[in-house]
């Protein structure tokens, strides 16, 4: 090791590369310390572009090294990403409790910078909200205060009226600011109390009570909000919170959970997932995007779609959401609301719930749990070689856009559009992609260009004349272009008993959906696509089996299964077929 660093000093670069080489031959595991060595030479090379994997890879070994940061930093500023260098010496100084010669040299650099450039990233003012759990409150407050710079954060506590007396813990507490309600005023008007005494200019960070932040999540969460000007909120990722959830179901102790952040806040290849949902657990928002949107908003009380309506908020004034992949925090899940239940009855909170959605689809127009929803089955039928292509992809009932945003998380190359009947998703979705709005049935097509992947999810069905659109679109694919379509079978169970007890109830969602105008089987999926000039070349089946105790339905099916000339028993189990076809 030595050798090599005495080559670096020399910059002797070709001799430390060669010398190096000959240390990994004996030494294949790739350190932190090989991680400085590396970046170094390369550094000295003045190639930033082949010194960043270096330093990612080091830090994966070690996420503790301040050199690491500290060449990050360089990096960095060496791409001009100034708020990140930012970021990447502030860490490094964080780490740095060791050598007070490397701490030196790191913060003459540090104020050299912010001299040169005049580019500082603010603190993020970290929003708190107590109600009973002070226990809960003061473990999230010290795992903020272990692992985060505390040039890094402000933390300001805001209690909603405790029957227990927060305020003889928190007036002991020099690093805080706090305020004591008198009454409960929900999630949005507790967190708006601590936006308000946050110190203007800094960013904003809601943080449920019943978190704890692992090692570097709040790094790279600002690392995240500062990829792009255009960012204006970041989410972590986390143990439960559905939409956000990364880990296992086998990985569930606080142990494991702190264990596994360790390992996952670490840099990643591509981080961040742009999404147009964010849940309020632990979002980050940017002060400029703040100044725009403002507060949340109060009437969703006591909590629940605040989260939704902010995000959309942000969406409409052309802010992007992402999720940081890798910034995990533990989260015990749900803790507010449960308290609140025991204060109120369990079915005043769900109600709560309902109220709010309601009050979100008033506001907006839209259908959370319908508009905002992804369809990854449909992507999983794309071929994996267009990771990187530049390919054309439309998605005909878009929603609100969903698809349309992970397909260009998948595939960042992809040219994104879509064509959407309802107008208030169509222009939420405008602000996602290249959306248009109308019915597909009756509209001339609006996009002068071919089309490599068209999507179907769910719209056949809806159609008057659905081999007709088939046929339309055959002229709008590209040579090697496919459509990938989604349809409900009829012979679901959920289909079949109805029928078979002398029901036909539709429903606003699944297989009886009201606004369905045809039904299909699998035979006539197969032959609507056949009939229309298309070869399948990929199929799929999304299952979804009654519960195990359901025997009154399952020996109803296994009854129909026997009857000559019946379907196989397992069709009544397919609630829709996916199908990938080419025209012939």
């Amino acid at each position: 090791m030595e050798n090599i660093r005495t080559a670096i000093e020399r910059e002797n670069y070709t001799e430390a590369f060669e010398l190096l080489r000959e240390y990994l031959i004996s030494n294949p595991t790739y350190t932190d310390t090989i991680g400085v060595l590396e970046a170094s030479i390369y550094m000295g090379l003045e190639d930033f572009k082949e010194a960043l994997p270096c330093i990612q890879e080091g830090l994966r070994f070690n996420p503790s090294n301040h050199e690491l940061y500290f060449m990050l930093g360089m990096v960095y500023e060496a791409f001009s990403q100034y708020h990140q260098a930012y970021l990447c010496y502030e860490n490094a100084l964080f780490y740095c409790r060791d050598s007070q010669e490397d701490y030196a040299v790191i913060h003459e650099h540090f104020l050299y910078f912010i001299e040169q450039t005049d580019v500082t990233v603010p603190k993020a003012s970290i929003i708190i909200l107590n109600y009973n759990q002070l226990t809960f409150t003061m473990n999230c407050i010290t795992s903020i205060r272990e692992l985060c710079p505390s040039s890094a954060y402000e933390i300001i506590c805001v209690d909603n009226a405790s029957l227990e007396n927060p305020e003889e813990w928190l007036k002991t507490q020099p690093d805080i600011k706090y305020q004591i309600n008198q009454e409960n005023l929900g999630f949005a008007g507790g967190c708006n109390v601590g936006i308000r005494m946050a110190e203007p200019g800094n960013d904003i960070f809601l943080l449920n009570n019943d978190t704890l932040l692992t090692q570097n999540a709040l790094f790279w969460l600002r690392m995240g909000l500062y990829e792009k000007e255009n960012i204006g909120a970041a989410g972590s990722v986390s143990n439960c919170d559905y939409h956000q959830q990364v880990v296992t179901p086998d990985i569930h102790a606080l142990s494991d959970c702190l264990n596994f952040g360790r390992k996952n806040n670490v840099p990643m290849e591509q981080p961040l997932s742009y999404r147009l949902l964010l849940v309020g657990f632990a979002m980050l928002i940017k002060h400029t995007a703040f100044e725009k949107i403002g507060f949340l908003d109060e009437r969703f009380f006591p909590g629940n779609y605040e989260d939704n309506d902010y995000c959309t908020r942000l969406i409409l004034n052309d802010f992007k959401l992402v999720v940081c992949q890798n910034s995990f925090i533990f989260h015990i899940g749900n803790a507010g609301f449960n308290e609140l239940k025991k204060q109120i009855s369990a079915d005043e909170c769900d109600k709560a719930m309902e109220l709010n959605c309601g009050r979100y689809m008033e506001k907006w127009h839209l259908r959370p749990h319908y508009s905002f929803f992804c369809r990854t089955e449909l992507i999983d039928l794309m071929d994996p070689e267009d990771h990187f292509r530049p390919i054309n992809c439309l998605d005909i009932g878009c929603a609100c856009g969903a698809t349309l945003l992970e397909i260009q998380n998948r595939y960042p190359n992809a040219g994104i559009y879509g064509i959407e009947l309802d107008p208030y998703s169509a222009e939420f979705a405008s602000h996602i992609a290249n959306v248009v709005q109308g019915n597909i049935e009756t509209m001339d097509f609006p996009f002068d260009l071919s089309f490599d992947y068209i999507f179907l999810g769910d719209i056949l069905e809806h159609l008057i004349d659905p081999g007709a659109l088939l046929k339309k679109l055959k002229s709008h694919l590209s040579e090697k272009g496919v459509i990938i379509t989604s349809i409900p079978n009829i012979l679901h169970y959920s289909a079949i008993t109805q029928i078979l007890t002398g029901s036909f109830a539709y429903s606003d969602i699944g297989v009886l959906d009201r606004t369905h105008l045809r039904f299909f089987t699998l035979y006539d999926s197969a032959n609507l696509l056949s009939s229309s000039g298309y070869e399948v070349i990929g199929f799929r089946e999304l299952t979804d089996k009654p519960d195990i105790d359901s025997s009154a339905i399952n020996t109803l099916l296994e009854g129909l299964a026997s009857i000559p000339g019946v379907v196989d028993q397992r069709q009544f189990y397919v609630l829709q077929y996916v199908f990938k076809a080419k025209p012939i």
